[in-house]
């Protein structure tokens, strides 16, 4: 009987949208429509050596619509359905004027750094050259479609990284100047950088006046560049963009040189900036040698919040808004009955289902069933009533009858969203055991039975810091954190092994993330230095799910141990080389075993044991630091509401078996560049394919990498990018903000099933490194959290147990959905009679 008449459910949604909607074909005119047009510009010709502006912030040197630069050819410009960029409007071209284009909107003699490079000019060539004048034309490709009212236009903005903007006030008020310089230059980084982070990052502020929905984003940086943020002013971010370097010779290739750029395309409505909103445009460059004449722009399109109902206003406008229809006062007495009768029905089979003190909450698919067909009752009289002005439709009676609907639905929604969640998300801030550190000790302590929440809870975030005996952070510089990972085990009940930093086989059971590297990463949780700015927060309604006790094996209970490895670089000779664990600093030549370690094995965490030591500058003094891991963990109590997510750890370094999997090294060794290489070539990059048995939804992503990093980005089979997660590095000396280090990685949270993988796809994982000098032991670790659509379906026994709503109930929602629709159908008839527009 359920399933039936759900069938009969979606028959009737189809049947009212088919009666509330004009029949068009716009859709397909749009697919089916879109024109290419490929032009030549006028011929240029070199030799060896050789405006009506957007809605952006900078109209004097940045009013281009479209603009990029050797990046042209991988970047992609298109712009989504339903949205166009509008142009050739008759009401918007002046009366005797006409629209026209040209490219290259500076001027010829722009006074910034442009102007080295300026037309004519020639740059220095090697002796004995040829000079051979080369005929060029730029060939551009437009695709178009003929404008038409369901297309909702955009505007395009362009932030430029060094705008100079400040506030105005004259006599109409307080407005914004803009001085955007466009250019900068990047200054190598100081060879006494003993961090060899070399990275520039360059930021500005900017108040957008008016918002809107967020369809596109890209940004134009120069060789050097690693990357470009936009966040609001929340700290969200809007859009990140990284570059593409070529890795051969052919055009769009090109090795050493930016051939692409890669871009956000939100889901319609997920990513907004509100009016007035302040953004943060943030610009990285690799600074291991002066860089002149960079860029940081960043373009996006923007669709007003009201774009849609903008439009349906203006062909209101052709007939006069005047011209009101009135509602029935049948329809709007029906729908409310209708949705009355569905709110008392569901909370009906709520109570039935009742245990002692504890509700049972709604099955989702009694929910979804409810929601839709209130919203399906409610359609046809949301529709009449929004055909009235704005000023009618407020003193209507209607309107408040629509009102009294809405609140009805939204109390709908939070009784199918309520579970026993109690109070709510829980936390909990935990110390670990204490660890004490002398100047250029390395420890790595391993902590069993740690104290963590118990019982069945989906855990929400885990955080941890180093801290002190006071409870004060300890930044960087003086204790490196190189890596923290929590892991969870089965012990047999009643074993005591906390604090023991050695554990038999047979003692405990490791309880392995869904990830491809077995024992070498096995971990549910795991940072390093940048612990404190990375969120790791599971959004709902999903959660880790831990303390199941049909998962845990019979005479057995569940614990969580640390693996913890610091190294205390107060005094060190050379910090970056401590961290990163070189095996001449330690003076170490063979791994914990005694084995002797390969030659070309230069560093990494076998010379960086628990009790080694760094070398130390001359005339230290030893003072003994007693030191705590604080941890932090929020969590739920585990109920039927929340939706389980699989715990994927990926490693660069991973080598494909086809009998055992994956190998992973874990740490790899990065050589510096060439002499002979120029230094913006200066980037690292490995990659790994890696094959993901089982799929799901993404929904959440980071990346783990070490001072050096560059970025990490995770791609799918066909090429689409799953994750780009990329490095914040400090720019202070206090906790959590320490120059040259890591502090932070950018985290991704599609929108739910937006970014899905599939069984068995081969994804490719890319690691990206400055290697403007030698780095070792270093680390290319993704994270993933991926929610299995599979697991969503209960079992058969959940089925049996599962109870669906009376047969009335299901007979109650037909009869008052036929009712509405021949209700309707039959208003809209006459109104057609009477000479009304169709609405």
């Amino acid at each position: 009987m359920a399933n039936g008449s759900k069938c009969w459910l979606i028959f009737l949604a189809i049947l009212l949208l088919v009666g509330t909607s004009r029949s068009s074909l716009v859709d397909e005119t749009v697919k089916n429509g879109v024109k290419t047009a490929v032009y030549l510009s006028p011929k240029f010709e070199l030799e060896p050596g050789s405006v009506c502006g957007n809605d952006g912030l900078c109209p004097h040197g940045l009013s281009q619509y479209f603009g990029l630069g050797s990046e042209t050819r991988k970047t992609s410009t298109c712009v989504p359905d339903p949205y166009g960029i509008e142009f050739g409007s008759p009401a918007k071209i002046p009366s005797g004027y006409e629209e026209k284009w040209l490219l290259n909107g500076f001027r010829p003699k722009l006074s910034r750094g442009l102007r080295c490079c300026y037309d004519n000019t020639r740059c220095r060539l090697k002796e004995g050259f040829g000079s051979v004048k080369r005929t060029l034309y730029l060939k551009y490709t437009v695709k178009y479609v003929d404008w038409h009212n369901s297309i909702v236009p955009v505007r395009v903005y362009i932030f430029d990284v060094t705008d100079k903007w400040r506030k105005h006030d004259d006599s109409t008020g307080t407005s914004s100047r803009h001085d955007c310089q466009i250019e900068y230059s990047v200054e190598s980084c100081s060879n006494a950088d003993e961090n060899g982070s070399c990275v520039h990052t360059k930021s500005v502020s900017i108040i957008l006046p008016t918002g809107g929905d967020v369809v596109y984003g890209v940004a134009h940086q120069h060789t050097g560049g690693i990357g470009s943020t936009l966040y609001g002013e929340d700290g969200r971010v809007l859009c990140s963009s990284t570059p593409i370097y070529g890795q051969g010779k052919e055009p769009g290739n090109e090795a050493g040189y930016i051939v692409g750029m890669s871009t956000c395309y939100p889901q319609p409505g997920s990513v907004k900036i509100s009016d007035g909103e302040t953004l943060t445009v943030v610009s990285n460059y690799s600074s291991a040698q002066g860089h002149t004449g960079v860029m940081g722009l960043f373009y996006i399109l923007v669709a007003d919040f009201d774009s849609s109902s903008a439009i349906n206003s203006s062909q209101d406008q052709n007939v006069g808004l005047h011209a009101k229809m009135l509602t029935p006062h049948y329809i709007s007495g029906m729908a409310l009955l209708g949705v009355a009768a569905l709110a008392v029905s569901a909370f009906a089979f709520q109570r039935r289902n009742q245990r002692g003190d504890i509700y049972e909450p709604i099955p989702m698919g009694v929910c979804e069933i409810v929601l839709a067909t209130s919203l399906l009752l409610a359609t046809p009289f949301a529709r009449l009533t929004f055909s009235f002005t704005v000023k009618e439709m407020a003193l209507s009676s209607d309107f408040c009858v629509l009102s009294f609907i809405i609140i009805l639905l939204l109390l709908a929604t939070v009784e199918c969203t309520e579970d026993d969640k109690g109070k709510g998300v829980k936390t909990e801030v935990f110390l670990s055991p204490k660890f004490e550190m002398e100047p250029g000790e390395a420890a790595e302590k391993i902590f069993y039975n740690i104290s963590f929440p118990r019982g069945h809870i989906a855990i929400k975030s885990f955080n941890a810091e180093v801290v002190d005996n006071a409870g004060n952070p300890v930044p960087l510089h003086e204790t490196y954190l190189h890596h923290w990972i929590a892991m969870r085990y089965y012990q047999p009940k009643g074993l005591n092994n906390s604090n023991k930093q050695e554990s038999d086989d047979e003692d405990y059971i490791v309880v392995k993330n869904n990830g491809i590297c077995g024992d070498h990463l096995p971990q549910y949780f795991g940072l390093g230095s940048e612990t404190r700015k990375t969120a790791t927060l599971v959004p709902d309604p999903y959660g880790i799910e831990v303390g199941n006790p049909a998962e845990i094996p019979a005479g057995y209970e569940e614990g969580w141990m640390f693996d913890l490895h610091a190294i205390d670089t107060r005094n060190a000779e050379n910090k970056l080389g401590c961290t990163e664990c070189r095996c001449e600093l330690y003076n170490v030549t063979k791994d914990e075993n005694g084995k002797v370690l390969d030659p070309h094995y230069l560093g990494g965490m076998n010379c960086c044991r628990d009790g080694t030591r760094c070398k130390l500058k001359e005339g230290y003094q030893n003072v003994k630091k007693s030191l705590f891991l604080r941890y932090t963990v929020k969590y739920v109590p585990w109920n039927n509401s929340i939706l389980p997510v699989q715990v994927y750890v990926l490693d660069v370094t991973a080598t494909r078996n086809e009998q055992n999997g994956h190998s992973c090294q874990v740490e790899y060794q990065i050589n510096s560049c060439s002499a002979t290489v120029a230094q913006e070539d200066c980037i690292h990059s490995k990659n790994s394919s890696i094959s993901l048995p089982s799929g799901g939804e993404v929904i959440y992503g980071v990346a783990h990498q070490h001072t050096g990093g560059l970025g990490s980005t995770l791609f799918g089979e066909d090429g689409r990018v799953i994750c780009s997660s990329e490095p914040i590095y400090g720019q202070g000396g206090e906790a959590g903000n320490e120059s040259g280090y890591i502090v932070g990685m950018s985290t991704c949270y599609p929108q739910p099933g937006t970014v899905k993988i599939s069984d068995g796809e081969i994804l490719t994982l890319v690691s990206n490194y400055s290697n403007a000098q030698k780095h070792t032991g270093v680390m290319g670790l993704f994270y993933l959290l991926v929610a299995d659509t599979s697991s969503l379906k209960p079992n058969s026994d959940q089925l049996h147990k599962e109870t669906g709503p009376p047969y009335y109930v299901w007979i109650a929602i037909a009869i008052l959905a036929a009712l509405i629709l021949a209700l309707f159908i039959t208003s809209q008839r006459k109104c057609r009679n009477r000479g009304y527009q169709t609405i």
